[in-house]
């Protein structure tokens, strides 16, 4: 099986099709200051995946219980 060392990384296209994104939406989140983290290719911008998914787990949001669900 030959692999390319570009296999988990998507260009910014194929990543926002593959998530359900827009590319706009892909290109703010890469413009945060702690934003996704992005390589280029020429002039082509590619993200790894795996790094991707450590981005976001990151930044997961979860709630305090409310008031009635700690009793």
């Amino acid at each position: 099986m030959d692999h390319s060392i570009f296999d988990e990384w998507p260009t910014e296209g194929e990543f926002a099709k593959a998530n359900g994104l827009t590319k706009r939406q892909v290109a703010r989140m890469r413009s945060k200051a702690d934003g996704l983290p992005f390589a280029k290719r020429g002039r082509e911008i590619i993200i790894h995946t795996p790094t991707a998914r450590a981005w976001l787990l990151k930044r997961l949001i979860t709630p305090n219980p409310t008031r009635g669900a700690r009793r």
